[in-house]
C-alpha cells in the first residue's frame, strides 16, 4: 500500500512511518502545498492528512485524482472542532490523537480505505427484476 503522510505533529509522523514500513508499506512523508502534486505523481492509496491543513481546495485536488486515495485525518483531541469541521469537508475517517496503540491507527486506515472504496465505486449496472 502506498500511504502518503502530510502531518505537522514530526513525533506521530515518525511514529506512523515506521508502523506502515515495518509492514512493507510505502511511504512519503509531504507539505501541505506539494501534496496534490506529489499524489498526482505518486498515486497513494491512502493520504493521512492533518485536519489543520485542510481547505476545500487541497481535499477538492486530490478527489479529483484519477483514482482518489482514501483520506484519513488526523488531529489532536483537543482540536476537536476543527477536526470535526475538517471531516465534514470530505475527510474517509478521522483519527483523534493521541493514538497509544498502532490497532486504532491500523482499524482508523481499513475504515478510511473501506469508505473510499464504498464512495467511488463504479455505479453497479441495475439488477434485472424476473418476470
Amino acid at each position: 500500500m502506498k500511504i502518503m503522510i502530510v502531518e505537522s505533529d514530526w513525533r506521530f509522523k515518525v511514529k506512523v512511518t515506521r508502523y506502515f514500513e515495518s509492514r512493507a508499506d510505502w511511504v512519503v512523508r509531504q507539505t501541505p502545498t506539494g501534496a496534490v502534486r506529489c499524489a498526482r505523481a505518486w498515486n497513494p492509496d491512502l493520504v493521512l492528512l492533518s485536519a489543520e491543513y485542510v481547505n476545500e481546495s487541497l481535499l477538492a485536488g486530490l478527489r479529483a485524482l484519477e483514482t482518489p486515495p482514501a483520506i484519513l485525518l488526523t488531529e489532536h483531541m483537543s482540536q476537536f472542532q476543527r477536526a470535526w469541521r475538517a471531516w465534514q469537508l470530505g475527510g474517509d475517517e478521522l483519527l483523534m490523537k493521541p493514538v497509544f496503540h498502532t490497532r486504532e491507527l491500523r482499524e482508523a486506515a481499513n475504515t478510511a480505505l473501506k469508505r473510499a472504496a464504498i464512495k467511488f465505486a463504479e455505479p453497479s449496472q441495475p439488477m434485472a427484476v424476473p418476470a
